[in-house]
This record gives C-alpha cells, structure tokens and sequence, in this order.
C-alpha cells in the first residue's frame, strides 16, 4: 500500500457540469490536482475507490464486478466527462476469498450497472488527468458495525499484500450537507462540528476520532463520507502514517475536505536501522518500549519467516532470509535477516559504513509454503520451493526477468542443485513485498 487519499465528491467540481460555478471551490479544485499529481509520483498499479454512490446494502459490501467499468456523468448533464477503466479481478478476487475466510458479508455482481457512480467518477476524473496506467477496484461500504468496516479496510490492504499489488486506497466522500440555510439540507449545528472534528483528525492522523460519533448526531450531521474514512483506517493500521491536509471549503453548504495520507513503511526502516546500527557499533538493534509502540502490533504479535535484500546502485549487494520464523516476532526476523545479508551473504564482502547511505532495502514477509503443483503456480503472486530428501532451492515471486512457470522452476532447481531429469517436490508460497 503506497498511500491513501480522502476527496469529496460533487459534480459541480467538473467545469463540465459547474459551468463557471466551480470557481467558487477554487481551493478544491487545486487540491484534486495537487492529490492527483502526488499519486503520479506514487505509480500505483490499482487505485482502491469506496464510493457511497454505487449500489450499497445494509447488511453487506458491495465489490463491483467485471473486466471494465464504464462511468459518466450523464445525470448530471453532460457526457463529456467518462471514464472507461480496468477493473483489478485478481485483486477482488482475493479479497473475495478473504472475506469468506472472516465471515466478512459481500456481494460481487459484474451484471450491475453502475456507470452514474458520481463518488467515483468525479475524484477519479481528475486523477485520470495526471496519470492514467491504473486499475480499479470499487467497494461500496455498507450500514454494519464500524469495527467490521475497520476489518474489511484491513482485508484489502491484506489481499494487496497478498497479490503483490501496489495500491493507492482512496475515501470518496463529502462531509456535513447542512452547513448553510441555502444548503441543499439546510443549516444545523451539528454540520459545521462535525466538519471541524473531522478535518482535525485528518489532520492528526488521529483515526480513532472517526469512530467517536454518536448516530444521532451524525443523521443531523448529514454526512457521507465517514464509513469510507473509517474502512480507510482500518486499511492503514499496520502503518505510520503522515497526513498533507490540502483543503477544505464549505462553499455550497456541503464540506468538501482533501487529505493526502503519506506511509512510512516500518518494515523497511527497521531493515535499515538494523544494520546501520550493527554496521556503526558492532551490536544488535534493541528496540525501546516506545519503538516498539510506533510500529504496527502485527510485526511484534506474529512470526513469519522472511527475506531482507540490498541493492547498490541497482545492484544486489546481498540478500539472506529465512524460509520459517526463526525469531519471536516479524520484527525481530527483520532484524537478525538484515544484519545477516549485510554481512554475512557469502557472495559479497560485509557492508561498510560508508556504503550505508547508498543502499536500498527490499523486505519479503513470507506466508506459510504449503504443497503445489506446477499448474498452481503464478510467477507475480507465488515464490516456489523445491526439494528432494537432500537439496532444496527457494525462488521469490515476481522477479524480473522471471515470466514463465518454467523459468522458475528451472531457476530454483539450479540453487538447489537438483539435475535435468531428478524428481522433486513443490510448494509455494505468499509473499508480502516491502520496497
């Protein structure tokens, strides 16, 4: 997961439909661009849209199916403003399968027509300006409890994870619609609070605030976008996250809020710390309590083994990991497995301390390997094992230059050691990519 945005919704944004009238919301419109630009810098190969104006049900999210999905804004008068995108199957298919695994309600029907879904197309339409190699995945969240759409947040940046896709997870959603008289839900007090509250969690990345609400007030309130927001939360809980606050207006007694939520990745900075603090003082990193209560509790209350990698100037410059956790937690694997491909892979001379600050670090979490045969093998979502009673060769996915099944195999058998002709066994495996 490369980041996630909050962008509010209204068709008067589009000059096609404002017509002049988007000038009044000027400070938006500049921040659509702004947003738009920053995720063209990110280069994600799936954009994760929750619209509250696509189908919704009470009782269940609603994850659009199908190759493509066609969107206009026709309702709104004109049909100059359309977006004809791909949609991510692989991706919704996995999530899919773990919702099923978490009992996790969803409804997948590609035969829905769902080309007026303003909430996506208007955010989209600008983003489509400043970058357009993307996929969709469109999710409608629905009226359950908001620590299932914290779950179900958390289940898609899981299936991300999953599939190796890059992802930028955007919350569509306007705030308050009672902010004026003249407002389309006229004015109460409780619009312009709830705005304020609101825009000051972005703000703070205080995400814990969206879920303080009471629903009496938010039905006053009159708001749409909360749900999203919170599924947003639950998607960056293994994250630090830094929010870009771009703007806010209230111009039509609607508030229109865009928020830029940057991620750090724990996973790659602790590689790092590790071996530049080894490297610097000849000892293993130790993390204080309140290190540790900054990262994701994932990485300290689960094991999983992994792979640390670092390149020079594109360059391998090493690379060791382990197959099953060797350590107490992941966190702890990211330690010893960075010292070791700092120093210890056979291949290379030890990193010196002037190398430090030319180093990039790559860092796989591997998922359990379970038994495969070679049709169940996917080069992008699947690293392979190979074995006989005495060798065994490893093979992470979605390698470069790695495009057949084949090539894989061929390559793992050639670590191992395995001849032309030698049986051997297969497993696969999942990995979670950090880079």
């Amino acid at each position: 997961m490369l980041s996630a945005y909050i962008m509010p919704h209204p068709p008067v944004a589009r000059p096609e439909v404002g017509k002049g009238r988007e000038k009044e919301i000027q400070k938006t419109l500049d921040a659509y661009r702004k947003a738009s630009k920053m995720i063209a810098v990110d280069v994600p190969e799936t954009i994760v849209v929750i619209s509250p104006h696509s189908t919704v049900y009470r009782d269940a999210f609603y994850i659009a199916g199908g190759k493509r999905w066609k969107g206009d804004l026709s309702q709104f008068g004109t049909a100059d403003v359309s977006l004809d995108l791909e949609n991510d199957i692989e991706l919704s298919e996995e999530l899919m399968k773990l919702c099923k695994e978490k009992n996790i309600p969803f409804v997948c029907d590609e035969r829905r027509d769902n080309r007026f879904d303003h909430g996506s197309v208007v955010p989209l339409s600008f983003i489509n300006e400043a970058y357009q190699n993307f996929k969709v995945l469109r999710i409608s969240p629905c009226f359950l409890a908001n620590q299932t759409l914290m779950e179900m947040g958390a289940l898609i940046e899981r299936a991300a994870a999953h599939v190796g896709r890059k992802i930028t997870f955007l919350a569509s959603g306007d705030l308050s619609h009672r902010l004026k008289k003249d407002g389309p839900y006229g004015f109460v007090k409780e619009g312009p609070v709830f705005d304020q509250k609101v825009t000051e969690a972005m703000k703070k990345c205080d995400f814990k605030a969206f879920l303080d609400f009471d629903e009496g007030f938010l039905d006053l309130a009159a708001e749409c976008g909360l749900p999203g927001f919170i599924m947003m939360s639950g998607a960056l809980s293994n994250y630090k996250v830094s929010s870009d606050f771009l703007s806010y207006e209230g111009t039509f007694g609607v508030g229109y809020a865009v928020c830029a939520f940057k991620i750090r990745d724990q996973y790659i900075s602790l590689a790092q710390k590790s071996l530049e603090h080894y490297i610097k003082t000849g000892k293993k990193l130790e993390l204080t309590e309140e290190e540790k209560s900054e990262m994701p509790c994932f990485m300290h209350n689960n094991k999983a083994g992994c792979f640390v990698s670092l390149k020079k100037h594109g360059d391998l410059r090493g690379c060791i990991g382990t197959i099953y956790p060797t350590q107490k937690s992941i966190a702890e694997e990211i330690i010893n497995m960075a010292i070791q491909a700092g120093i210890r892979d056979p291949r290379f001379y030890a990193v010196e301390e002037s190398e430090l600050s030319e180093l990039v670090y790559d860092v796989d979490v591997l998922y359990p390997p379970e038994p495969a045969t070679k049709d169940l093998l996917d080069v992008k979502k699947y690293g392979v094992i190979v074995s006989t009673k005495t060798k065994r060769g490893l093979l992470l996915p979605n390698l470069e230059g790695v495009d057949t099944v084949d090539y894989q195999l061929e390559i793992a058998c050639r670590k191992a050691g395995i001849r032309n002709g030698e049986d051997y066994e297969i497993e696969r495996f999942l990995v979670e990519r950090h880079e």
